[in-house]
């Protein structure tokens, strides 16, 4: 494969996935991973990818991709950081969890781990998969449906949220920079977050390395308005060392198989 090939399927895989690993592309395109390292670099230097630890992410990722492909991507990250934010859960607590990916990977570790729940939503997909398998106080905020997450959000939800409070509430995100703080692309998504956070004694952030030094449009929460933020070993030191300064509890999990590429 000729390399302006493996750089036009590197950028087709970002759109999909959002991020890329160095190991994976190695495999798929049949090459070291020395010259896949090198293709980051090139992307990198023409203003189109971002390098992170492991893998990239797109230099600009202020676009959304399906749901059922951003569930697949960084699958161990996000399952690691559902088992450790579900370890924060104790039998009878009230909480609030937000729709996206890693939220649903909680929800399953919950249905493993964890009984007389009072489990708050906006995501009808987790709604769905906490009704069907476990025995959970499910409370759905209503709202307009967004087809691609299939969650709730408009001036229903907002109404909704107003009367309810939670002793934690879990938190998916889009974009983590360590000044900009928490963002998403949907603004009325976003509203949601950000109000169910006011509404939470203890926030908590779910975020994979792959979010890191990425800003959307729509401000969710300031780095102090969340009191911890789980994440991966493969995020970037520097911004977890920023993240710390500013009085967040910040948890690293380490991922099975998960390999350390540079």
């Amino acid at each position: 494969m000729l390399q302006q090939e493996r750089h036009d399927l590197i950028i087709k895989q970002l759109q999909e996935y959002q991020s890329v690993k160095i190991t994976e592309l190695s495999k798929r395109l049949d090459v070291t991973r020395e010259t896949i390292r090198k293709d980051l670099y090139e992307l990198e230097e023409k203003g189109l990818i971002r390098k992170v630890h492991g893998g990239a992410v797109l230099s600009k990722p202020n676009f959304e991709t399906k749901y059922s492909s951003r569930k697949d991507a960084n699958e161990l990250e996000k399952k690691a950081i559902a088992k450790k934010a579900a370890s924060l859960v104790s039998d009878n607590d009230t909480i609030y969890i937000d729709y996206g990916t890693t939220a649903l990977y909680f929800a399953r570790e919950l249905i493993l781990t964890k009984n007389d729940l009072n489990i708050i939503t906006n995501s009808l997909s987790l709604a769905n998969e906490l009704v069907e398998n476990s025995d959970f106080n499910i409370i759905v905020i209503g709202g307009n449906i967004r087809k691609n997450e299939k969650s709730m959000y408009g001036p229903t939800a907002y109404r909704t949220i107003a009367d309810l409070y939670v002793d934690m509430g879990f938190f998916g995100i889009g974009a983590l920079h360590p000044e900009v703080g928490y963002t998403n692309i949907h603004m009325g998504e976003a509203e949601v977050s950000r109000l169910m956070i006011q509404h939470s004694q203890k926030a908590i952030m779910m975020v994979d390395y792959s979010k890191f030094g990425t800003i959307h449009m729509n401000k969710v929460a300031s780095i102090e308005d969340v009191h911890t933020l789980i994440t991966d070993q493969n995020a970037d030191e520097r911004m977890i060392n920023v993240i710390k300064s500013k009085n967040t509890n910040v948890m690293v999990v380490e991922v099975e198989g998960s390999e350390d590429d540079e």
